[in-house]
């Protein structure tokens, strides 16, 4: 069974609700019928980041967004 996050349009909470057979889902703070799907966000990380060295990508990395190499300059 798998488990969404909805966002209430009517109190605007989001919630992940257990949806079972494709049956109608309510929300759990409000009661409102009217629940909009969210998309589902992962995190992941191919090597762990060291905090006494700095972690992460130095800005000056090949493919980093430091150099604007990557289009997004000025972020």
């Amino acid at each position: 069974m798998p488990l969404y996050e909805y966002k209430c349009k009517k109190c605007e909470k989001i919630s992940e609700i257990l949806q079972r057979n494709n049956e109608k889902v309510v929300c759990p703070e409000c009661g409102s019928k009217s629940l909009e799907k969210q998309f589902s966000v992962f995190a992941s990380s191919s090597a762990p980041e060291s905090s006494a060295a700095g972690g992460g990508i130095p800005p000056s990395s090949p493919g980093s967004c430091g150099t604007g190499c990557c289009g997004m300059s000025g972020h």
